[in-house]
């Protein structure tokens, strides 16, 4: 077991040897925080940079760091998760809804774009819904992914995304409509 404070003292000693056992010691852990995270939607390489950079910002802010507050490895860990949230965000693409057609979307008011009232009717969905709808189609997870990181069955992420689409089709031909 490693002694947090001391190898703490010796990043801020600027020990080279230190950020290496610092790399070798919590590497693993911080690719799971990740993975735990995002699963299968943020890259390997993705993934592989941004506990790099979590252990660049551990070099730059080793003084100050306070193990009051809580350990060097749940410092660690917020770091990573905060740089995979900022990632996620950064690298969202925007993927068509599959089977939710309107023949013509016309210009919704106050939406600046079709695409952005279909995101605001996907987030109108409420929990579990939304994040099921953001995690297949905006990240493109596969159900079996979105289950396992939900705690659902696989069938139970179908059927929400079968009655969210049927739900969106409504929404958008309400809308559609008011046209």
């Amino acid at each position: 077991m490693v002694d947090e404070a001391e190898l703490l003292q010796r990043l801020r000693n600027r020990e080279q040897n230190a950020i290496n056992e610092a790399i070798e010691l919590y590497t693993p852990y911080l690719s799971t925080v990740l993975y735990h995270l995002a699963g299968a939607t943020l890259p390997r390489e993705d993934a592989e940079e941004i506990v790099a950079d979590v252990f660049v910002i551990l070099w730059k802010n080793a003084e100050y760091i306070d193990l009051q507050k809580g350990t060097l490895r749940s410092y660690l860990a917020a770091v990573a998760r905060n740089a995979g949230i900022k990632r996620l965000k950064k690298r969202r693409e925007h993927v068509p809804i599959d089977d939710i057609e309107v023949s013509d979307p016309g210009d919704f008011a106050k939406e600046s774009s079709y695409h952005d009232f279909v995101w605001n009717a996907v987030m109108s969905l409420g929990e579990p819904d939304h994040e099921i709808f953001v995690r297949r189609y905006k990240f493109d997870e596969k159900l079996r992914d979105i289950a396992k990181a939900m705690g659902l069955n696989v069938s139970t992420v179908k059927t929400r995304l079968s009655r969210g689409k049927r739900k969106l089709r409504e929404i958008l031909s309400d809308a559609e409509e008011k046209q």
